[in-house]
């Protein structure tokens, strides 16, 4: 299997939403949420995004409260902590000002119920007047509408699709260097219910056959022998 990105429509959605709010007007939200079932690539699609253009990824911890992820935010911008943690919100502006940075938190799911992390990013959002990207799974968008202060902010909430049967094909054309059946194509769409994390174990499950079954288009006999 290749060791490639692959950029699906839901990817492609996702990238332009950041850069919607990557505007330079005052006074306008510079929101994003992203959604989406698990498997789906909404975190692959962040690292991504994160590498290529300089932004600041912030994987969110069960345990995080408020001063742990203002804490964390520094470090992804390069600096150290100070100790009292109004000085590290004040970090955080000063940062912000120099270098201008687009923050993704993913996992959002895990600190939805708490209002301190959620206020504390608005507050980020506001004083920064910084893009920030929340991406959660299918429900966070249900959930983050209670604080309305928060959610009013979203300028967008873009939806990670499972694959069709031809967004599968395409997948497997471009990470795999094996030749699939339509057949094949066909039973890996059923059985991953495409969810890319599923693709990707039945292509390595598919190229293992194509290693017993060498110059041979892989049919899905050959994928469910193991």
């Amino acid at each position: 299997m290749k060791n490639i990105f692959v950029s699906t429509q839901s990817v492609g959605n996702f990238y332009e939403g950041i850069r919607e709010i990557n505007h330079k007007l005052k006074g306008v939200e510079r929101m994003l949420l992203a959604t989406g079932e698990p498997g789906l690539g909404k975190t692959e699609a962040a690292i991504h995004y994160a590498a290529q253009n300089g932004a600041v990824l912030i994987r969110t911890l069960q345990l995080m409260t408020g001063p742990w992820l203002l804490r964390e935010v520094v470090k992804e911008l390069g600096a150290a902590p100070e100790r009292r943690i109004a000085d590290v919100f004040d970090q955080i502006v000063d940062l912000q000002k120099t270098k201008p940075r687009t923050i993704i938190f993913d996992e959002v799911d895990r600190f939805a119920e708490k209002t301190e992390i959620l206020e504390t990013i608005r507050d980020i959002h506001d004083v920064c007047h910084c893009p920030i990207v929340f991406i959660g799974e299918e429900m966070a968008d249900k959930k983050l509408m209670r604080y309305r202060r928060l959610y009013r902010r979203f300028v967008k909430t873009i939806k990670f699709e499972k694959l069709d049967r031809i967004g599968v094909g395409e997948f497997i054309k471009q990470v795999s260097e094996v030749k699939f059946e339509s057949e094949a194509i066909d039973r890996i769409t059923s059985e991953s219910g495409g969810k890319i994390s599923e693709i990707i174990t039945l292509i390595h499950r598919a190229e293992a056959a194509a290693r017993r079954y060498p110059d041979k288009p892989i049919g899905s006999k050959e994928i469910w022998k193991g």
